[in-house]
């Protein structure tokens, strides 16, 4: 699964002065090999550093915390107004964790390059992360085809006034505790909140910044 959430990601490329990136580092007789191979020595543990960062960032998230939480947990995002839970609202199966996959594609190790551009010592750092339309596609809405529930989660979410919640749960429920009607109403709204896309796009530019 993760390997596949690749397949389209995504290229950010930054463009490095070598005897800024290896101030405190000595390379015997420069060539393009053993520059190349020096600067990705000092560029790995820097990615990676900030690879852990986007990883916790997402895993204390509220909406990651409150739907880890499961079909009862409380509405700790405030996403709906303190009633029911993202979990049961979304519709996941219970004892499911629809969170996992996003994890596990943090969780990969960023891949990239190092390419000498010109003369004067400086080179290309391309990065090859997931782009957002991948985590889009691995994460469906379980009861409505072709739509995202991480992209719901940023930009709206619909039927909301049709959700019901009872911490004790219905029977034909997938989650055990929400479901939806058609003649009641929960009076409850939903507030879009910034996830998934905030994260990469703050993700992107610590890369950029690889000399801080």
């Amino acid at each position: 699964m993760a390997r596949n959430a690749f397949i389209s990601a995504s290229k950010v490329k930054v463009t490095v002065n070598a005897k800024e990136l290896l101030r405190e580092l000595t390379v015997d007789r420069p060539n393009d090999k053993r520059m190349g191979m020096a600067l990705r020595k000092v560029i790995e543990p820097k990615i990676e550093e900030r690879r852990k960062e986007l990883s916790r960032n997402f895993k204390i998230h509220p909406i990651t915390v409150e739907l880890s939480a499961g079909s009862r947990a409380f509405n700790t995002s405030g996403t709906l107004g303190g009633y029911g839970n993202l979990f049961s609202f979304i519709g996941f199966s219970s004892g499911s964790h629809p969170t996992e996959v996003i994890s596990q594609i943090f969780n990969e190790k960023i891949r990239f390059k190092v390419k000498r551009v010109d003369a004067k010592g400086r080179y290309r750092v391309t990065f090859f992360i997931p782009s957002i339309d991948e985590i889009y596609n691995l994460t469906p809405i379980p009861w409505l085809t072709g739509k995202s529930w991480v992209k719901g989660i940023e930009t709206g979410l619909t039927n909301l006034g049709q959700y019901l919640y009872d911490a004790r749960g219905f029977g034909s429920s997938s989650s055990g505790t929400g479901i939806q009607v058609k003649n009641r109403s929960s009076g409850v709204s939903f507030t879009s909140t910034p996830y998934v896309a905030k994260l990469i796009s703050n993700f992107k530019k610590r890369l950029l910044a690889l000399d801080k």
